[in-house]
């Protein structure tokens, strides 16, 4: 009896571990898709290099400066927002 008790026990679990892998296995992953729509939207009035200034999450005002890196759209890149991809070493 015991040991049909931990078989039983042990079954579930593995049942149970094995539905929650497919359920990460099946959602959608986050894709970075490029500047949010309001970061292009600061810099359509503007040229490459000017000062731009967007509402962020939360409401918080983000001042950077417009880039269009990597052949994206012209965005106001924040100051401090992410670096640029590191040069590769030879």
């Amino acid at each position: 009896m015991k040991r049909s008790l931990v078989a039983l026990i042990a079954s579930q679990l593995l049942i149970g571990m094995a539905h929650a892998q497919s359920e990460d296995e099946n959602k959608p992953r986050r894709e970075h898709r490029g500047p949010p729509a309001e970061a292009v939207a600061a810099c359509s009035t503007l040229v490459q290099g000017d000062p731009c200034s967007f509402e962020g999450r939360r409401g918080k005002t983000l001042e950077g400066t417009c880039e269009a890196p990597d052949d994206k759209p012209l965005a106001c890149r924040p100051e401090g927002g992410p670096p640029e991809k590191p040069l590769e070493r030879e």
